[in-house]
């Protein structure tokens, strides 16, 4: 009894014991899941972050935005041209196009290009691919700007990666907020003063000649350098040119076909463009503290470029992939751009000096009268213009002095006229000049020009306020104090005297929007047309 006692109690006290063991062994396995599973998911999120940088480097070569599909039944119909297919052919993110055999790129100093990035790698690693994989990269030393410190991590991860799989070097800048505004909070803000960080970081802190500004979700064509690198010295040889950029306003591919031709245009493009030290010399003394509509638009201000012009190409240079952002909501309208294919030589660019290229305009005036070529627009009726002629549509680009320049397939000019500008080159019944009778004046804050011109005994001509509507006009009037600004508004042209404004004391103009006589803002002082 007490031997069965005793085992009766060992089974007790080792079933207890395997009891205890078991209960211990479930511990211990539940602590061994958790440790696994915290491991899994580090590993897991390193793979997953590593795939995407992956599928992103390999995604170059894939339609990343919309098509239209009238470009989808050319293509399949065999309809396009090397300059009107949507994309490259690509390879593993690399072009595979068959190029000509180029010489090699002129030297132009010490040249840099600056890609500005914010947080989206997913336009960033194939337009990084795009700018190692151009010919003539390998002579411009090439940065990443970085603006959101929390990204910098993964953006600093994509840029080095994707520099590692070409064995190439590429720097990251980072630009921390200047201040806590709400403007410089804002996207126009914050893109105003990158911008500005990235010009001064590769003029005055890094010491290059020349740097080009890319924005991330640009790709750029395989002779992105070689526009850039063969026109350099139109900058140094002619004081009326101050950028060269890659990008045509006018750049549909029902009107941009001739990869080697370039125009001027006194509307600065943007979209992957270069200067000079010199020419930031000029600019960083007064860049806006507040670009009211941005950055660019401050550029193609008069006192900004003083009268001075940039080099574009007919076909752009640059691609542009970004489907949203602070000013893009959508590609589409980009989706019909013509994009070089870079099998075409630039020749001498000597018809681009100011003389030279003011013949050719009056010569393919003249011949535009002749062959019946030649439109005319104001303003008022340029939209409906521009749909008709496949320019871009919200206001004129791509001009020069008034006149754009559409090429034909035959090789001739249509001439596009601006009635209120074009009169050096058009005939006197096609212009359309101020009225002798005409005064301006300013109207008190918040009144219209209807109501100022009245109390001079006046009648207000909406037609002539646009003759005013330029910062030469406002700076005769107006003290101007935060320079001259790009804005919306029918009552434009204006001037903030609100110190509550963040436009305060700047005067307003518009490239877009048509004034109006009744217009009237709370804030602004009105520049009216009487007579």
């Amino acid at each position: 009894a007490s031997h069965a006692n005793g085992r009766r109690g060992m089974r007790v006290k080792v079933r207890g014991g395997l009891r205890l063991f078991r209960w211990n062994g479930c511990q211990a396995i539940s602590y061994c899941l958790m440790i696994f599973s915290t491991v899994c998911l580090v590993f897991g999120f390193v793979f997953i972050q590593s795939w995407e940088d992956y599928a992103v480097s390999q995604s170059l070569g894939k339609e990343e935005y919309p098509v239209d599909p009238s470009v989808l039944r050319a293509e399949s119909q065999g309809q396009l041209t090397s300059t009107q297919t949507p994309s490259h052919s690509w390879s593993n993110g690399h072009p595979m196009a068959t190029m000509r055999s180029f010489e090699p790129l002129p030297k132009i100093g010490n040249p840099a290009l600056i890609i500005v990035a914010h947080n989206r790698k997913e336009y960033l690693v194939p337009t990084l691919k795009s700018v190692l994989s151009a010919q003539g990269s390998e002579d411009f030393v090439v940065y990443v700007s970085l603006d959101s410190p929390k990204d910098f991590g993964k953006m600093e991860n994509s840029v080095y990666s994707t520099a590692t799989s070409f064995s190439r070097k590429v720097q990251v800048l980072k630009m921390h907020p200047k201040s806590n505004t709400p403007f410089e909070r804002s996207g126009i803000g914050r893109i105003s003063r990158h911008h500005e960080f990235a010009l001064e970081k590769g003029f005055n802190t890094h010491g290059h000649s020349h740097v080009i500004i890319l924005e991330e979700d640009l790709l750029v064509a395989p002779d992105f350098f070689r526009l850039m690198a063969r026109s350099a010295w139109l900058l140094d040889d002619d004081p009326t040119l101050w950028c060269v950029s890659a990008w045509n306003d006018n750049g549909d591919r029902a009107i941009a076909w001739d990869e080697s031709r370039l125009y001027r245009t006194d509307y600065f493009a943007g979209l992957g463009w270069m200067i000079k030290k010199q020419e930031w010399d000029r600019l960083r003394g007064h860049w806006p503290n507040v670009p009211s509509t941005g950055w660019d638009h401050w550029m193609r201000l008069s006192t900004t470029n003083q009268g001075r012009e940039c080099i574009v190409p007919e076909v752009s240079r640059t691609r542009h992939i970004g489907e949203h952002g602070v000013n893009v909501h959508g590609n589409n309208a980009y989706v019909k751009w013509a994009f070089s294919s870079g099998n075409s030589e630039l020749g001498d660019l000597k018809y681009l000096l100011n003389d030279t290229y003011e013949k050719s305009v009056r010569k393919a005036v003249e011949e535009a009268y002749e062959s019946h070529r030649v439109t005319f627009y104001t303003l008022e009726e340029f939209r409906t213009i521009a749909l008709q002629n496949s320019l871009w549509q919200n206001q004129p680009r791509g001009t020069h002095r008034g006149i754009i320049l559409v090429h034909m397939r035959d090789g001739s000019m249509k001439v596009i006229a601006d009635r209120r500008k074009a009169w050096e080159y058009i005939r006197l019944e096609d212009q359309k000049k101020p009225n002798p009778k005409s005064i301006a004046i300013k109207s008190r804050i918040g009144v219209s020009c209807t109501d100022a011109c009245r109390r001079q005994g006046k009648t207000c001509d909406a037609a002539e306020i646009q003759f005013l509507n330029n910062c030469e006009s406002l700076l005769k009037m107006f003290a101007c104090e935060a320079g001259c600004g790009h804005q919306m508004g029918r009552e434009i042209p204006s001037y903030v005297v609100n110190p509550r404004e963040r436009t305060y004391q700047q005067c307003l103009v518009s490239d877009e929007v048509v004034s109006t006589c009744s217009a009237k803002h709370a804030v602004t002082e009105r520049l009216c047309a009487c007579v």
